[in-house]
């Protein structure tokens, strides 16, 4: 009976120590259970990483989880949204983990909880029909909107495939411009995302050299708070995640409704709210868990971060190395992964 009790003890001391090894050490969101109903800003986009949210706020998902969530409407000026983020203006933002560390090492401390999407196509080399390769570019006049992801995109392209950033002419360009200034035949290549890529094709019988598809990971997109808010409001940011955990499985298994709502909202077709999710590919929990774990290469949140620590210290925007567990936060992930097993029990 002893030796019994002595196993049984000796079992549960066992899957309790299991327990802590794998729950988040962080207790923020062991400090609240439940949403606290303060308004939450979230910045709304046309893109796949954001299409949830409209999704959500249209079904009463918030509302059902106990969140008092307002819209704010960043189609017009999304850079302005991401300093609104850091400001205090908004609440959470779809970043690119390359702006989240270029804020960061400003001075900003924000924190990404989700890893919303991934390009796979949405950035792209555009090149004119004297093009062949990407050898091709050596000596060309590239517009790029440079100190921005897309240059940072580009330097790893050129990186990749034997050419170095100075063996270009790189010409500051915002990439909501490169279409029309492609067109005028002055520039040999640009960076750009789509649409626009697509337009700059149309405009001037060019081709994509290059897009995102060939190095997955390269870009990845997520959702972020300012350090101080999730300090403040851990339970909102769970119930947050929670609300985008349930959206893009609905999302997943009910196609033709989810992109029908994007359609609606922005007047376009279900089958181009469609085709964009593919070049910028909607991630879920159980690709999260891949992505926030760490590791080397780009499959990986952390071996990105690594990648772009590097471009921001040639850059002179830094000239230290940037802890990614400081800004990179599977806390929430891994909560939310723990519910859903103990509710699969």
């Amino acid at each position: 009976m002893l030796k019994k009790l002595v196993a049984t003890i000796g079992v549960l001391l066992v899957l309790i120590i299991a327990s802590f090894a794998w729950w988040p050490s962080d207790s923020k969101v062991e400090e609240g259970t439940k949403a606290i109903g303060v308004p939450l800003t979230v910045a709304r986009y046309y893109w796949p990483g954001t299409y949830w949210v409209e999704i959500a706020d249209k079904k009463g998902w918030f509302k059902e989880a106990g969140l008092n969530i307002e819209l704010i409407d960043s189609n017009p000026d999304y850079w302005k949204s991401l300093q609104d983020t850091v400001d205090g203006k908004i609440d959470v933002s779809n970043f690119t983990l390359f702006d989240l560390m270029r804020f960061n090492a400003g001075g900003a401390d924000l924190v990404m909880v989700m890893n919303s999407d991934n390009s796979t196509g949405s950035e792209a080399i555009v090149v004119g029909p004297a093009i062949a390769t990407l050898a091709d570019l050596k000596g060309k006049s590239i517009g790029v909107d440079t100190g921005t992801y897309l240059e940072y995109i580009l330097d790893v392209v050129l990186r990749r495939y034997g050419l170095m950033p100075s063996d270009v002419s790189k010409i500051k360009l915002a990439g909501e411009m490169a279409a029309e200034e492609f067109e005028k035949g002055k520039l040999d290549a640009i960076v750009t995302w789509e649409p626009v890529a697509s337009e700059a094709i149309e405009k001037r019988n060019g081709r994509k050299l290059f897009d995102t598809s060939a190095i997955p990971g390269i870009s990845p997109g997520g959702h972020t708070f300012r350090r101080s808010f999730i300090k403040e409001r851990p339970a909102d940011v769970q119930a947050y995640i929670n609300v985008w955990h349930k959206t893009t499985q609905y999302i997943k298994d009910s196609p033709d409704e989810a992109f029908g709502i994007i359609a609606e909202i922005y007047n376009v077709t279900p089958a181009e709210a469609k085709a964009f999710a593919r070049l910028a590919r909607i991630l879920d929990t159980r690709e999260n868990l891949t992505s926030f774990s760490y590791g080397a290469g780009f499959e990986s949140l952390h071996g990105t971060a690594r990648q772009i620590n590097k471009f921001l210290i040639a850059q002179g925007v830094t000239n230290e190395q940037l802890d990614s567990m400081e800004f990179i936060d599977a806390t929430f992930i891994r909560a939310l992964t723990h519910s859903l097993q103990q509710e699969a029990l």
